[in-house]
């Protein structure tokens, strides 16, 4: 297990310290019960090298629609939460989650069942900062920026 470092919301000066699978839980908690779709930004507290560092999870929630999004960053390519093949959504829809009043776009075929965004959360924590299991995974779309 690793210690994270939690960001949601505008008015921190600090990040939240996660420890435990109680005190994530009480971020994702606290996320829910707001209005829309926010992003909590997480990342090893103290990593051991550069790569770790550069191992972060973007949980998407929207929790008064049961619903959330994930992006796993790492130094060899990002990732978006994939919803199940039955999705109808086109290549191209886009629905946008917010990041301390910033928002991003994610492709609309990313968002999941918010207990599946939880088990992902908590594997991350976990799994010191590895890409969970507990979503399926896809790569970026064409329209989504590359870091340069």
């Amino acid at each position: 297990m690793v210690d994270l470092e939690a960001w949601y919301d505008e008015e921190q000066d600090d990040a939240v310290t996660v420890r435990t699978p109680g005190e994530l839980d009480a971020v994702l908690d606290t996320v829910a019960a707001w209005d829309g779709r926010i992003i909590v930004h997480l990342k090893p507290a103290r990593p051991v090298d550069m790569n770790m560092r550069r191992r972060t999870l973007d949980v998407g929630v929207h929790g008064k629609a049961d619903r959330g999004a994930l992006v796993y960053n790492a130094p060899d390519g990002r990732w978006f939460s994939k919803a199940a093949s039955d999705t109808n959504a086109n290549q191209d829809e886009r629905i946008l989650y917010y990041y301390m009043n910033s928002d991003t776009e994610y492709p609309a075929d990313a968002e999941i069942p918010l207990d599946v965004v939880r088990r992902a959360a908590h594997e991350y924590l976990t799994m010191e900062g590895q890409r969970p299991t507990a979503s399926t995974w896809q790569t970026p779309p064409a329209w989504y920026p590359t870091a340069g």
